[in-house]
């Protein structure tokens, strides 16, 4: 994503460049609103005597700010930390940032949290988390807004704030794509690295939940983009991760004026062979219709966790060069 710095300093262009490198990988923004998970789970109870009532597909909700958890123990009203992305500075056009970026950038994370409920996904909870300060080290991390940083997150600059506002925007792109009451497909519009350029790519997280258990199974998944196959990979939760990004800086008459984020490459995780059925449901042309066909796309997503991982597939003697693309 870009921000323009108009006519600003050269100093100060760099201390925002190193504020927005967070930004990228936080993939999509929020724009927090009240959580309706308790009356979710009150309207889905059957009355006494009465006939079941038959679950509802999963909600995105916002992360409220303020909310606090670590990873091994989610708030309360949430079961799972799916999902949480550190950003890191890791390639390209490095020197035009200040010494700040890569403090700025691990500052900002995204997060995915899910309540299960028995067998049913009942919500998807996204937000910007900042970890905790002056508690020590397992005092986690807490949802933040660029209006509303709270008191335990500690002291927060204009600059930091600009970026926290901007990953908010981007945050609030996201969607879910598809869902019934035991699948979440959350899409996430990312800046990634495609060759040596910075694209728009529709970056896709599967939530999975296994029958008869609150067992959450979590997907990473990358469509075809030009040439390059579909990736997929199962990430084990709660999957708390660091989140490469390239750099890519615009300049004039030798200063660097804009700058560029993009994500190198989905977490790593146990990648799997991803049929041409299930790689065409995650085409761009195809999620713009998704929610019409959710089940479909959860039968295609179960179909593919049954199958091997690559390296299991590689130990039985198969030929990954031949039958297993990533």
């Amino acid at each position: 994503m870009r921000e323009k710095t108009g006519k600003s300093s050269r100093r100060w262009l760099r201390a925002v460049a190193a504020a927005l490198a967070a930004v990228p990988f936080l993939v999509t923004g929020f724009a927090p609103r009240p959580e309706t998970g308790a009356e979710a789970m009150a309207s889905s109870m059957p009355e006494a005597g009465g006939p079941a009532v038959v679950a509802e597909p999963a909600e995105l909700v916002w992360l409220e700010p303020g909310t606090r958890f670590r990873d091994d123990a989610p708030p309360p009203g949430w079961t799972h930390v799916a999902f949480k992305s550190i950003p890191v500075l890791a390639s390209g056009d490095l020197g035009t940032l200040s010494p700040e970026a890569r403090v700025t950038a691990r500052r900002i994370r995204l997060t995915v949290l899910a309540e299960v409920d028995g067998s049913n996904l009942r919500r998807v909870g996204v937000g910007l988390a900042a970890p905790v300060v002056g508690e020590g080290a397992d005092a986690g991390d807490v949802i933040v807004a660029a209006t509303n940083v709270g008191d335990v997150s500690g002291s927060w600059s204009t600059k930091e704030r600009i970026v926290l506002a901007a990953g908010s925007r981007e945050l609030g792109r996201a969607s879910l794509a598809a869902a019934t009451p035991t699948f979440a497909l959350l899409r996430t519009p990312t800046t990634c690295l495609v060759g040596r350029e910075h694209a728009t790519v529709d970056v896709t997280y599967a939530l999975l939940v296994e029958s008869g258990s609150n067992r959450l199974r979590f997907l990473a998944c990358k469509p075809a983009v030009c040439g390059a196959a579909a990736v997929v990979r199962e990430l084990k939760t709660p999957a708390v991760v660091d989140g490469p990004l390239d750099v890519k800086a615009t300049t004039f008459a030798g200063f660097a004026v804009s700058w560029s984020f993009a994500m190198i490459d989905l977490p790593p995780g146990d990648a799997r062979d991803v049929p041409e059925t299930l790689e065409r449901l995650l085409a761009p042309e195809r999620l713009e219709t998704a929610a019409a066909h959710p089940e479909a796309l959860e039968a295609a997503f179960r179909a593919l966790a049954a199958r091997p991982t690559l390296a299991s597939a590689v130990g039985r003697g198969r030929d990954s060069s031949t039958d297993y693309a990533d």
